[in-house]
């Protein structure tokens, strides 16, 4: 308590003040019982008066570190994970850390003897693989068990020490042997819990449908493949894709023995989106939801949840910046023209770097693309829209296939030169690093502080100033983003995008938000902003009522997943079949 002299010299009155810890955002109050407010989670102080009202004055905390989320790490959903990420961030310290596991529930596998699984070191020591919640659970695991540390761990056993999220890059092996010593467990509190995907729901459901093991396999193979891409399926999410497959697995068979197929007139609510066939004619089939590819095609340079999640991205961009979710806009058309183009005009690899003579080929009006998109709203060309058709071009990982090629692309599609084509190689730059397959996805500030370093003008200044206003934390971004360029200029629309993704990539619809309410070419904006965020989160990182909201969300399913394959060492390039497929749905100029 601080104090003060005021008012009248002939009369002492004395003015009581106090000073009050603004946290960090991402800081949570009272969560765990003994821990105080650490000061690396204080922002400042503000000086407040009797009545708890601010005075003005104000001292920043130096010590303050900014939570894990502002950091790039992904978002804990679990006391057990956001104690690690405290950690991580110097909020806590290692004892702190380990005192408040104890009592944290943490999901351990079990062994076919129903037990937990424990893993034995060549020094005679016992490691207890444990989970800090269910995303985290590795593809194959079905069974766990849900307990605290205190009651797992058997002190007198030389069981001490728990390795959380083993397999993942934001792992940690931790010793309790101090915390747990002379502490009591309570042996049986504890949960048996089974993964959605082998649950026996899922098994009355595959009974129900006629399909037996068809469906039960099924569920267990995709539930495997979303966990490898960093997704779980929910209970709701296995059951809807349940009853989708295999309603789609009896029109299969309907459709092969020359009868008619039914498909309800809601879609969506079936759980089913259209894909297309090679005439532009609709293809219902189960909605994976942006977290596996339905064939289990492995992932090459770029991750397929994120390349669908890039495409989806842009599209829930430029709806919101429109305000419609009805149809798509003119900017992702043109953007999926350019993604056609690039799979009919360019080989599977290229050998030598080189664009071919006679890219792009000329546009196919009755193409399957071409009838899927029907009419819809156009607008003059804007080079900034090739930027996801040049990016994929790379997907292949050769050497002839980097930044030189998709640049090469980028200017044979669009004629783009100058500032124009610095705009796509700056937003190139970056879709490049955050698409490749890897967990945990790149931060943004860490790719800007790559270019920031490189020296390569002037993506090392734009990086340099982008990194400098996503400090000003506490300043509006629409105040800081109209400080960007000339709003005319393609530099400034790329530029308003990579702020906006820097700053806010924690937050995607704020980031998009703030895109779209400026004044370079907000739709555009916002779609690239989309299609960054998209990139980095996937499909399941974007808002979901605005990724629900969007009507041909099949289609850009379709096509990102048809780019996917072409630019893929596991895709077209290694498959007959669809080399021949191709032939036919993406015919040569």
């Amino acid at each position: 308590m601080a104090s003060a002299l005021s008012g009248d010299p002939a009369v002492t009155a004395q003015r009581f003040t106090d000073w009050k810890a603004v946290t960090d955002p991402e800081f949570r109050r009272n969560e765990f019982p003994g821990l105080g407010t650490p000061e690396p989670a204080i922002v400042r102080w503000i000086e407040v008066d009797e009545r708890e009202q601010p005075t003005g004055n104000v001292r920043e905390n130096p010590a303050h570190r900014p939570g894990p989320e502002w950091f790039g790490s992904p978002k804990a959903t679990t006391p057990a994970g956001r104690l690690m990420a405290m950690h991580r961030v110097g909020w806590i310290d290692g004892p702190t850390m380990r005192r408040l596991l104890l009592d944290c529930e943490v999901l351990v596998p079990l062994g076919a003897d129903g037990e937990p699984v424990r893993n034995h070191t060549r020094d005679g020591q016992v490691v207890v693989p444990a989970y800090t919640s269910t995303r985290t659970i590795p593809a194959g695991v079905h069974r766990w068990r849900r307990i605290r540390p205190r009651d797992l761990l058997r002190p007198g056993a030389g069981e001490t020490r728990l390795d959380l999220d083993p397999g993942h890059a934001l792992s940690l092996a931790v010793d309790l042997a101090e915390e747990i010593n002379g502490v009591g467990p309570e042996p049986g509190r504890y949960v048996d819990e089974v993964a959605p995907e082998v649950s026996p729901r899922i098994a009355e459901l595959a009974a129900e449908s006629g399909l037996g093991d068809l469906v039960t396999q099924r569920l267990r193979a995709v539930g495997g493949w979303a966990r490898k891409n960093g997704y779980e399926l929910s209970a709701d999410e296995c059951e809807r894709y349940a009853r989708a497959y295999a309603l789609w697995v009896r029109n299969l068979r309907l459709r092969h023995d020359g009868r008619p197929v039914e498909w309800p007139a809601d879609l969506a609510g079936a759980g089913l989106i259209n894909h297309y066939d090679n005439t532009g004619q609709p293809e219902p089939r189960p909605w994976t939801l942006g977290k596996f590819q339905d064939a289990g095609t492995p992932s090459g340079l770029f991750a397929w949840h994120r390349v669908v999640g890039a495409y989806v991205g842009f599209a829930v961009g430029e709806c919101l910046a429109l305000g419609n979710g009805d149809v798509l806009g003119p900017m992702t058309r043109q953007a999926l023209r350019h993604t056609e183009a690039v799979m009919r005009g360019l080989p599977f690899m290229t050998l030598t770097g080189d664009v071919p003579e006679g890219f792009p080929p000329a546009p196919k009006p009755d193409s399957w693309l071409s009838v899927a998109l029907g009419d819809g709203p156009e607008a003059p060309p804007n080079p900034l829209t090739a930027v996801l058709a040049a990016t994929m071009t790379a997907g292949l990982e050769l050497e002839n296939a980097g930044l030189p090629y998709q640049m090469s692309v980028a200017r044979a599609l669009t004629g783009a030169d100058g500032e124009a084509a610095t705009a796509i190689e700056l937003v190139v730059r970056l879709l490049t690093k955050v698409l490749v397959n890897g967990e945990p996805p790149w931060p943004f500030h860490a790719v800007l502080g790559e270019l920031r370093k490189s020296g390569q003008t002037p993506f090392d200044e734009i990086a340099a100033i982008v990194l400098a206003m996503r400090d000003g934390r506490d300043i509006p971004d629409t105040e800081q983003i109209e400080t960007l360029g000339d709003p005319a200029s393609p530099l400034a629309v790329a530029g308003r995008a990579v702020f906006a993704t820097a700053k806010r990539q924690h937050d995607p619809f704020a980031a998009i938000q703030a895109a779209g309410q400026q004044s370079a070419e907000p739709p555009l904006t916002a779609a690239l902003t989309g299609a960054l965020v998209g990139a980095r989160l996937g499909v399941p990182g974007l808002p979901a009522d605005l990724v629900g909201a969007l009507t041909p969300l099949g289609l850009l399913d379709n096509i990102a997943n048809d780019i996917y394959l072409h630019f893929n060492l596991y895709g077209v390039t290694r498959s007959r079949s669809l080399q021949e497929d191709w032939a036919r749905r993406y015919p040569p100029g």
